[in-house]
């Protein structure tokens, strides 16, 4: 059997098994209806990125997109000789580390992180001694998954991540360490647990989000590492004003705050006050959002490019401009955010999609605050673009949040109404129900 007949048959197996229609099936990937039809019944072969989607789609545990790296030998494509040995494993797992994820090679890089076997499991079948040096390994793992996210979306990454914690705790419940080996495999597992939980909410699956927020606070904490406890805390105010409880919100960014400032290098302490003034600025608390992004402008600066813990690695100073128009926008405060927003826009593109996308989102919202509702649609037509290039129900619900704001704002205008025609199709995956796996 040909390896495009090999998934095929399992495509079909589990579209019947989940009781889901090809139409449905295309809402969820963002391929066409035709196209999954094709690859279901064997007559094309799916491309890494079609097969990373479907198993995300079908909830397949990484057996899609496994079956579209197998040849029609049924051989991994690897040259690593006849046999698939332990130390082809580990070569394997260590090419993936050194590789710096970019734009262009992100998705191969995704793709080969199913194939290998993580070293964490070896180490267990072993039984030895967990050394500092797995340890070691393990941080660099996550330092590569939290890169590869920053160019490929949710949908795509979820099971990398979950399987990497999954395999990690179990290290840290099964294996035999030193105090000081169990206390790195805590702080790992945290920085674990507030990834998963990103990238989780990001695959639109926010239950599962507050999981292993909850978890990963409760593993920094055990490690004695308040910093990595508010960060999980803080990205749990996050997901509540977006999608949950805003005055909930307020209280955790608060908590997370007081509960962190001492221990946070000044970036760790300005990303968590980003998400005090973003929790205030959700339920119209503009005095307070405010103060708290005035002490982000104070904080920042203050930074050591060499202490910056690798939750935080990503604020950069566009970044703490983007948080300041989003709020003054949440604010309804046009006449701030917009050129804030115009002005950093302009340096995101097509190698970070889901940032580009929900960062036009905003533009186009506070565009449409000041009656520019042509200049509006402009932005809001290159955020649905870069949405679907993202695979990010985050990104998704944006587009479709936008969608009802500029119907509202403009009801019957042309331009509006040719938006809302090319953003049909991701209303249906907008409007579905959060949490729901």
């Amino acid at each position: 059997m040909s390896a495009s007949s090999r998934f095929a048959v399992r495509l079909r197996a589990l579209i019947k098994e989940r009781g889901i229609s090809y139409r449905a099936l295309a809402a969820r990937t963002y391929y066409g209806k035709s196209y999954l039809h094709d690859l279901a019944h064997g007559r094309k072969s799916p491309s890494p990125e079609a097969a990373q989607a479907l198993d995300t789609a079908l909830d397949a545990r990484g057996e899609l997109a496994a079956l579209a790296c197998i040849d029609d030998d049924g051989r991994w494509p690897i040259d690593c000789g006849t046999h698939w040995r332990h130390r082809d494993a580990e070569h394997l797992s260590d090419l993936l580390v050194t590789a710096v994820p970019t734009p262009e090679n992100a998705a191969e890089l995704a793709h080969q992180w199913l194939i290998a076997e993580p070293p964490q499991r070896y180490e267990l079948s072993a039984g030895r001694r967990v050394s500092a040096e797995t340890v070691d390994r393990i941080e660099r793992r996550v330092w590569q998954l939290r890169r590869l996210d920053d160019h490929i979306g949710g949908a795509e990454t979820y099971a990398m991540v979950a399987a990497e914690l999954d395999v990690t705790a179990g290290l840290l419940r099964e294996g035999t360490h030193s105090e000081a080996v169990s206390r790195r495999l805590l702080v790992v597992v945290a920085d674990l647990c507030q990834l998963a939980g990103f990238v989780a909410e990001d695959a639109g699956r926010a239950v599962d989000a507050r999981r292993y927020y909850l978890a990963g606070m409760r593993a920094a904490h055990a490690a004695g590492d308040a910093a990595s406890a508010a960060n999980c805390l803080s990205t749990l105010s996050y997901l509540e004003a977006s999608v949950g409880d805003r005055r909930e919100a307020v209280t955790l960014a608060r908590s997370a705050y007081a509960g962190g400032r001492q221990r946070a290098e000044a970036t760790g302490r300005a990303l968590l006050l980003e998400r005090v003034a973003w929790a205030h600025a959700r339920v119209g608390e503009a005095g307070l959002a405010e103060r708290a992004l005035g002490a982000v402008e104070e904080t920042y600066p203050t930074r050591d490019p060499d202490a910056v813990p690798p939750w935080a690695y990503w604020l950069t100073p566009d970044e703490v401009e983007i948080m300041a128009g989003r709020v003054w926008t949440e604010l309804r405060r046009p006449l701030r955010s917009v050129p804030i927003l115009e002005r950093v826009t302009a340096r995101y593109g097509q190698e970070v999609p889901r940032e580009t996308s929900l960062y036009l989102t905003w533009l186009a919202e506070a565009l449409v605050q000041a009656g520019e509702v042509e200049q509006a649609t402009c932005s809001a037509g290159r955020a649905l673009d870069m949405a679907r290039r993202a695979q990010s129900h985050r990104a998704v619900r944006r587009v479709v949040e936008l969608g009802r704001i500029l119907s509202e704002a403009a009801p019957g205008a042309a331009a509006v109404n040719e938006f809302l025609d090319l953003a049909s199709d991701l209303s249906a995956v907008g409007r579905g129900r959060l949490g729901g796996q």
